[in-house]
């Protein structure tokens, strides 16, 4: 068995590997890591590749952003979701600890992965921390109806029937002009997130011309307004919602409820099995939310590390 980062797989290799694992999510697909290399110059993205005899027998999606002689190290970048995929534990463990002994090179001056797939805590070297992080995960029924009657609460069944009754129109965006509105709502939402936010628009309009791969980018206009509006991914039995803007005017008819009704939709029609709301970053409104919506608690291991000198020099 060997292990390797790997840049220059094919996309139906990864494909096929990664389409057989029901925990497989977005981030795994190669569509993924495609947009994140045409939207990032600076990011080198690849794989940590376990192979028996040339046959593919494990894969984890990385990237390294270079910082003149250094690098992070990142599985994956923007806090979502890299963790190896791997029919033998045996594997997944050999791949996860290449992945460590990556970050040991003394020019990684940091490095992070998100390990969705992998319950409890992780067994890391010395230097790695581990902590719990959340998102909000809807079990789908088999019908809409289903989940409307024992999946949101009344209360938000009843606000995505007012928004029918207004005339309140949910549909995925077409176009330059749909996509030019888009951003502008993600921008002023955007502005007050810190941390990675904005996104540069070039990446959303790769994201854009993904749609037969799993990328939806769904509005809900009252007339030509749009009211709300999100981007989702399909991709085998998971969905995914990621990021999302909405104006002060959404608020008079709940358009972020109803918006994710009909995501949900889109979901089960697809036969997906789980739709992951993501995380609330601690934020009580955003988890009474994503509960009344049918999300539940998944708990799953984030592994980090950061070398202390550059922990010293960002606090001087």
């Amino acid at each position: 068995m060997e292990t390797r980062f790997e840049t220059d797989l094919s996309h139906e290799e990864v494909l096929e590997f990664v389409s057989a694992f029901e925990g497989a999510t977005f981030f795994h697909s190669p569509a993924w890591l495609e947009i994140l290399a045409e939207s990032f110059p600076r990011f080198e993205c690849g794989w940590l590749a376990a192979r028996d005899g040339g046959r593919l027998a494990g894969l984890m999606p990385v990237v390294r952003v270079v910082k003149g002689p250094a690098f992070m190290l990142h599985s994956l970048p923007f806090g979502t979701y890299g963790d190896p995929l791997a029919s033998d534990p045996a594997v997944k463990k050999a791949v996860l600890d290449n992945f460590f002994s990556m970050a040991s090179s003394p020019r990684c001056v940091g490095a992070a992965a998100n390990l969705i797939g992998l319950r409890g805590e992780v067994g890391t070297p010395r230097g790695w921390k581990c902590r719990m992080e959340e998102c909000r995960i809807i079990t789908l029924p088999d019908s809409l109806e289903e989940y409307r009657s024992r999946g949101m609460s009344r209360k938000r069944r009843q606000l995505c029937n007012r928004c029918e009754r207004e005339g309140v129109v949910a549909r995925k965006l077409e176009g330059e002009r749909d996509l030019e509105m888009f951003y502008d709502i993600y921008l002023h939402s955007a502005l007050g997130w810190g941390g990675v936010h904005p996104y540069p628009k070039e990446f959303f309009e790769s994201l854009f011309l993904r749609g037969s791969e799993g990328v939806c980018f769904w509005g809900a206009f009252i007339g030509d307004s749009l009211l709300a509006a999100h981007v989702d991914f399909y991709f085998g039995r998971t969905a995914q919602a990621w990021q999302a803007g909405v104006t002060p005017r959404a608020h008079e008819y709940d358009a972020a409820a109803y918006l994710v009704m009909v995501a949900v939709r889109e979901a089960i029609g697809r036969g997906t099995s789980v739709f992951n709301l993501g995380s609330s970053s601690g934020g009580a409104g955003m988890i009474f939310f994503k509960e009344s919506m049918g999300g539940a608690e998944y708990l799953y291991p984030v592994v980090e590390k950061s070398r202390r000198w550059l922990e010293w020099l960002k606090r001087r």
